[in-house]
């Protein structure tokens, strides 16, 4: 295993995912009011944060889960590819200042034009800043939770070197947190995905 280089990504410890989670649990209801109802954060301009967010943190299943979802929720492929390079000059003033902001907030390091770097509260009201917030702490748990499946998965395999401070004990435990949420999720969202592809398939016939 000391050949092996080390593994790159950010992961979480068992310990690390527990406390995430402690500090989410109060903003439980700020998060369902930003997904679900009437005052719930715009679908659009939530999956082009939380893809963004998923490609800062280079989390595969993220990634892929909100690709999906964007593209359901009305994002179009530019604006996916510019999300990706981080072409900030092609999303439009809201997005871009959500997307900065929820950058900043997990400690991605970014460099920005200060004639685009507006702050949230340009374009967004309290709530929508706080609800913002909560969508950006839940997207990075299950990254970071992500992740540390594939550093088990490159333990086991030898193909990287794990974080020295974790352990397969550690790793299997956050593993099987994400699995109960992400398993279901996956399956849904595949499903929705195939949904949209037929009824997209069946208006061009």
């Amino acid at each position: 295993m000391t050949s092996a280089p080390p593994y790159a990504k950010p992961t979480f410890t068992a310990a690390e995912l527990a406390a995430a989670v402690a500090e989410i649990v109060p903003k439980l209801p700020r998060l369902l009011k930003a997904t679900f109802g009437k005052s719930k954060v715009d679908p659009k301009l939530r999956e082009v944060i939380l893809l963004s967010v998923a490609e800062a943190l280079e989390c595969r299943y993220c990634r892929a889960a909100h690709t999906e979802l964007s593209r359901g929720a009305g994002v179009g492929e530019d604006e996916i590819r510019a999300v990706r390079k981080r072409a900030w000059e092609k999303l439009d003033p809201r997005e871009r200042a959500a997307v900065v902001s929820a950058l900043r907030r997990i400690g991605a390091g970014i460099s920005v034009d200060g004639a685009i770097d507006a702050p949230l509260e340009e374009h967004f009201s309290a709530h929508e800043v706080a609800r913002i917030a909560a969508l950006v702490d839940a997207i990075r748990i299950a990254s970071l939770s992500g992740n540390t499946v594939d550093m088990l998965l490159a333990r086991v395999t030898r193909r990287a070197r794990p974080r020295r401070d974790s352990n397969p004990a550690s790793e299997a435990a956050v593993a099987a947190a994400w699995a109960v949420g992400a398993v279901p999720a996956a399956l849904a969202i595949g499903a929705a995905g195939a949904w949209r592809r037929l009824k997209n398939r069946g208006s061009r016939t």
